[in-house]
């Protein structure tokens, strides 16, 4: 079984009747909602495999963690029926990545060492705006990094972060000295 396309012909079907009936953006944020339980519940995946429990209600168990609207119940219903349920996750996935195609937005991870304040954060969506009708950037709190920050957008990475430059120059310093001994 291919994982990727098969949960990517969901994804598509989805967005495609979401479009239809002009409900993208409620299905796209539960979506956001789906993927987010999942990473938060990690046993979820292995109850919804459980087969003592019936279609009514694994589907329940879906619809409940999103708060879902009629479409995204009827395609819960399909997923459970089809037994797709161990591809929830990628379908969220793939659903999300089509849809911001779609709606041609950025998502951006801004990681700092400590929380962005919000003019910070204004001009780095305008700074990345180009191209995209809009930016989700996601600011990410991670002290480690010491200071400055890491820009992660589609498959490009800025690290302008202290902790990696400090790496960087330690290693720098170990290659030397090694040399010399």
């Amino acid at each position: 079984m291919n994982i990727g396309v098969i949960s990517m012909r969901y994804a598509k079907a989805m967005l495609a009747f979401a479009l239809e009936n002009g409900e993208e953006n409620a299905i796209y944020n539960m979506m956001l909602q789906l993927r987010h339980t999942f990473q938060k519940v990690k046993q979820l995946p292995v109850v919804l495999q459980n087969p003592s429990l019936s279609q009514k209600e694994r589907v329940g168990l879906i619809c409940d963690a999103v708060n879902a609207s009629p479409l995204f119940e009827r395609f819960a219903r399909l997923v459970v029926k089809e037994e797709r349920e161990e591809l929830l996750l990628f379908i969220a996935h793939a659903y999300i990545m089509l849809y911001r195609k779609e709606k041609k937005i950025l998502a951006v991870d801004f990681t700092t060492a400590v929380p962005a304040d919000d003019a910070l954060s204004g001009k780095i969506t305008a700074m990345l705006s180009g191209d995209h009708d809009s930016v989700e950037l996601n600011n990410v709190v991670d002290p480690s990094i010491i200071g400055g920050f890491i820009l992660e957008a589609d498959s490009k990475r800025l690290d302008a972060s202290v902790g990696s430059q400090l790496r960087e120059i330690r290693k720098q310093l170990v290659k030397q000295n090694r040399k010399l001994v």
